[in-house]
């Protein structure tokens, strides 16, 4: 997609609000906004944020937003919506200008934010029902197509159905990852475990990094966290799928790993979930077949540990 120019943002601004901005400049955070265009703007002395999502039919995250904005989980103003008024049809959004620093740091650094804050804001969002389907959500509840990863969803009514492990088997077997009956083994994962999987009810997730990747902003002067953003990736799931991402992020992988106090989150969250359990194992294995496999090199330290860790789990 090309770059969208600051006068095709204005136009833009002006279709959504009715009123031209008096000015508007491109905003690039130091994380996240990957996925879309960003531009600040000024309205009577307001600032807000234009968000242009770079790819037609990829979705703002309107549901979920809704339901956080309803029972009073802090998310900015939600001020204008269409979803396809980009110059390419792109979904566009107009929110509230959260002042603060997008939740990022590093090795030695650090973690920008109470740990035991985030805890209990996440037990208040997985504490919410779906009515429907697993998967993701997206901006309108009667078209639940889009997927971020290729072997997940969109949608299904069994929650194990929701995670393709044939089709990962069959990718990382031509790509020579795993023997044949490795792959078998990962092909049939999630239905060895489908009576347990299959005892979830579907409940909000936000499913985008939430404790990173600039999805929290946070007040640098006192560390507490101002708004939840970005809902891209929003699904209705098992709440273990995204505890998941935090074991992984903070105690599982060996590599890059930043300050974070696991046990002051997850007594906040109030939850005593075994990593090590068969619903662990299982998870750990989906992050890594479905998202960081993807990525990884398969000769570089962490492209062997990702595949040795899955044969480790998918056996045992």
């Amino acid at each position: 997609m090309s770059p969208v120019t600051p006068e095709q943002a204005l136009c833009l601004a002006e279709r959504l609000l009715g009123r031209r901005p008096e000015r508007l400049e491109p905003f690039r955070p130091k994380v996240g906004g990957e996925d879309s265009h960003a531009f600040r703007l000024w309205l009577g002395g307001e600032a807000l944020l234009l968000k242009i999502k770079r790819r037609p039919g990829s979705p703002i995250g309107v549901c979920f937003h809704q339901r956080l904005k309803q029972v009073g989980v802090p998310v900015p103003e939600l001020i204008a919506f269409d979803a396809h008024a980009g110059p390419a049809r792109e979904a566009c959004a107009l929110w509230e200008w959260i002042e603060g620093e997008p939740a990022e740091w590093g090795r030695g650094q650090r973690c920008p934010y109470d740990e035991a804050e985030l805890g209990v804001l996440l037990r208040r969002i997985h504490e919410l029902r779906f009515d429907g389907a697993f998967g993701l959500l997206g901006d309108d509840l009667a078209e639940r197509m889009f997927t971020s990863h290729p072997d997940l969803g969109p949608v299904s009514e069994r929650w194990s159905g929701f995670f393709h492990c044939e089709r990962a088997a069959r990718r990382y077997y031509d790509s020579g990852y795993f023997t044949r009956r490795e792959a078998d083994a990962i092909s049939s994962f999630a239905e060895r475990l489908s009576d347990e999987l299959d005892q979830a009810q579907p409940r909000l997730l936000h499913m985008g990094d939430i404790m990173h990747q600039g999805n929290l902003i946070v007040s640098p002067r006192s560390r507490r966290i101002l708004a939840v953003v970005d809902y891209v990736e929003s699904m209705a799931g098992d709440p273990r799928w995204e505890l998941a991402w935090f074991d992984y992020y903070f105690t599982q992988c060996p590599f890059a790993r930043v300050p974070f106090d696991m046990a002051r989150f997850r007594a906040a969250y109030d939850t005593e979930h075994d990593p090590a359990d068969r619903l662990g194992r299982f998870y750990l294995a989906a992050v890594l077949l479905f998202e960081k496999l993807l990525f990884f090199d398969p000769s570089s330290r962490r492209g062997r540990w990702a595949i040795a860790a899955v044969k480790r789990l998918v056996e045992n």
